[in-house]
Order: C-alpha cells, then structure tokens, then sequence
C-alpha cells in the first residue's frame, strides 16, 4: 500500500484500529508492539490487511469500547477486499441494532395463539431506513415453513425478522417473533 500525499479516507479507521490495538485503547491487553511491525512488514511485502480480532473465548457483545474486557487478541490478514467486505458487514449490522432498537414493536393481538410483534412503516421516523432494513431481511434471511407457507427469516440475537411482502419496496411491516434457543 503506498500513497502520494494523504491517506485514502477509507483508510484511516483502519490505521486508527491498528494503532488502538498497541497503544491499549480498548483492548485490556493490547497486541504487542514488535508483532504489530512484524505484521505491518508482512503487509507492506503481500498487500495484505490487517485485522485484529478478538481470541475464540471473545464472547460477542460482551464488551464496549475503552472497557477492559479480558480477552485477548490475534492478527488476521485478509485480501483488501475481505476486510472491506468484513467492516461493510459490522457497520450494517450496527444500523441493524440502531433500527430495531428505535422502533415500537406491538404485540399482535390480532393472533394471541401465535405471540409476535410487528413494527409499522407510516410509524417510522425514516422510511429510507424502514425499507433498508426489509432489504437487509431478504438479503440475510433463511426460508421457512409456516402453515404451509414459506417466510423468510432473518434471525438477529433473540429474535428472527420477516416481512410478508414479496419486495421489500412492497413491505409496509415488518414482524418479529423470539427464536426458541
């Protein structure tokens, strides 16, 4: 990776992550500095990128940034576009959270015999986002079978999302139900 001036926008949070990794912020125990270069050397010499990711005992969202979690970290590298695809993936699903997060859900007490709950696009605040959710459903859901017809669910922490529309365009609720752990 070499540049003539400035670093690439799209860069930066990464040099930031990088940095963060050795100098402690948010990570309890940071990676080592003379691994980091040794890493940094590998991806000058590849054109590979660096990622640091939490060990196997990492329990996700466990832990917030800047608290001391515990758990320990290793470096990854990935074609540029992997990582890319891989941060693409972490800033939806926190637009996911964000969304579900700020929606009223009701109960449908329309079908007490079948306890689910829905939320109403006219209710809303923002409709681009309303209709980027039901995209992000049919995009990462899974078919499944109920009386006879086939949903498709997006299954998220605790619960799975589905919209009974057949275009997301189309959807004007989307329904939530809590998975049977």
């Amino acid at each position: 990776m070499e540049w003539g001036g400035s670093v690439p926008e799209d860069y930066e949070a990464y040099f930031l992550e990088l940095g963060s990794a050795v100098r402690h912020y948010g990570y309890e125990r940071p990676i080592p500095e003379k691994k980091m270069c040794k890493a940094l050397e590998r991806s000058q010499r590849t054109g590979e990128m660096i990622d640091v990711v939490p060990d196997p005992e990492f329990l996700p969202g466990g832990s917030k940034a800047n608290q001391c979690d515990g758990w320990t970290y290793h470096i990854e590298f990935l074609s540029k576009e992997e990582y890319f695809k891989r941060r693409q993936e972490e800033e939806d699903l926190e637009r996911v959270h964000h969304f579900i997060n700020r929606q009223e859900w009701h109960f449908a007490k329309t079908m007490p015999q079948i306890p689910h709950w829905y939320c109403l696009q006219k209710e809303c605040d923002d409709k681009e986002e309303f209709l980027w959710f039901a995209r992000y459903i049919q995009e990462h859901s899974k078919p499944g079978q109920f009386y006879g017809r086939t949903y498709h669910y997006c299954y998220l922490g605790n619960y799975k999302y589905w919209m009974m529309d057949e275009r997301p365009e189309d959807c004007d609720l989307i329904n939530r139900d809590e998975t049977i752990l």
